[in-house]
């Protein structure tokens, strides 16, 4: 019976075309979700050696001692791959145990070196392969963590500060004031934060009604509550909770982490600040920002800081996990990501509520 025939050449060439247009509207849906990384990470493992060589080659220097060093070594392994052949093929024939050919041949010499450079440039092939994937995935300006990952990580915190925002002009419709930076008794004693104070406004209105507020934060009858995780003041960009993963005061008893500090100059110490005295407009002033080191738990209420001291300069200032900036919460409810090269005197007007400095762009 005959075989049925094959499929026919001009389908096979459909089909071909089918896929290659379902990849490149895939690659296109990936762009546009700002997925990088796959297609970067092919392009780096496939082609990346290309700019690898230009930018190298350039910068060699060659060694005549090298590669007089390396010819010989070349021939020598030449000439040790032939006699050892030939001692091999006589000793065949003298056996006579097998069917060989009767003298080796000198290609024979040269597939074999050919096959053991294969071998080695393999090796090193692959041990670069897996140094270039160890990179994309674990350094600290990782491509993943750069363009894929690293797009939607910066989206998630900046709409983090979206609803600290929200919930700050709430909380001011309430109270016709902005929350208080932290609530300090009359003798200094440290009471409660601004992130307590805006809990209802983050739809957290049970846990704010488990809160003492006639205890401070850290009483023994309050520790449950503020060990409590608050999603919109974590940064899903920092990859440990407080400082580096060290262990402190604040995390080795449990409190959760505010990736997130106010203005001073605006949230202070019952500074019972209100839109009014924000003679600078809201739209030019800074409430709120991202940190990544010196963090305090969401319940201290010495979390606020001094943007005047730059971004990304000060572990006391204010920073960020993205490269080249950090997110900034303005007194209008937007987010800017602010560049950590601004004009100090444009940080400096955007950081006062009052004073009457002009800003300019930033």
């Amino acid at each position: 019976m005959e075989n049925e025939p094959g499929e026919p050449p001009k389908q096979k060439k459909y089909t071909i075309v089918g896929w290659l247009t379902l990849c490149v509207i895939f690659a296109f849906v990936l762009g546009c979700a700002g997925i990088l990384f796959p297609l970067q990470s092919l392009y780096y493992l496939s082609l990346g050696w290309f700019p690898f060589l230009k930018r190298v080659i350039p910068q060699m220097t060659v060694s005549v001692s090298g590669l007089v060093s390396a010819l010989v070594l070349l021939i020598l392994m030449a000439v040790v791959i032939q006699l050892l052949g030939a001692f091999i093929v006589r000793r065949l024939q003298t056996h006579n145990t097998t069917v060989s050919p009767k003298h080796w041949q000198t290609r024979w010499t040269f597939a074999l070196i050919v096959i053991v450079g294969i071998s080695f440039t393999g090796g090193f092939a692959v041990v670069g392969i897996a140094h270039q994937t160890s990179w994309l995935v674990t350094s600290d300006d990782a491509l993943i963590y750069k363009s894929g990952f690293g797009a939607a990580r910066r989206s998630t915190s900046k709409n983090n500060l979206k609803q600290i925002g929200l919930a700050m002009h709430n909380y001011h419709e309430t109270f016709n004031q902005l929350p208080n930076g932290g609530i300090f008794s009359q003798s200094g004693q440290p009471l409660h934060s601004w992130t307590s104070q805006v809990l209802p406004y983050l739809d957290h209105t049970a846990l704010y009604n488990e809160i003492d507020f006639k205890q401070s934060w850290d009483a023994e009858t309050n520790r449950k509550v503020f060990e409590t995780k608050i999603p919109a003041l974590e940064n899903p960009g920092m990859k440990f909770l407080f400082d580096n993963g060290k262990t402190n005061e604040q995390n080795a008893k449990g409190y959760q982490p505010a990736h997130y500090a106010a203005n001073s100059l605006v949230l202070n110490a019952n500074s019972n600040m209100n839109f009014k005295q924000i003679s600078d407009g809201t739209s030019n002033t800074i409430l709120a920002g991202e940190i990544q080191s010196n963090i305090k738990p969401w319940g201290d209420p010495r979390n606020f800081r001094d943007p005047t001291l730059g971004i990304n300069q000060s572990r006391h200032g204010f920073g960020s996990p993205f490269t080249g900036g950090a997110h900034f919460l303005i007194g209008d409810g937007s987010v800017r990501f602010i560049s950590e090269e601004i004009d100090p005197e444009v940080l400096k007007a955007l950081s006062t509520p009052a004073g009457g400095e002009t800003v300019n762009e930033f």
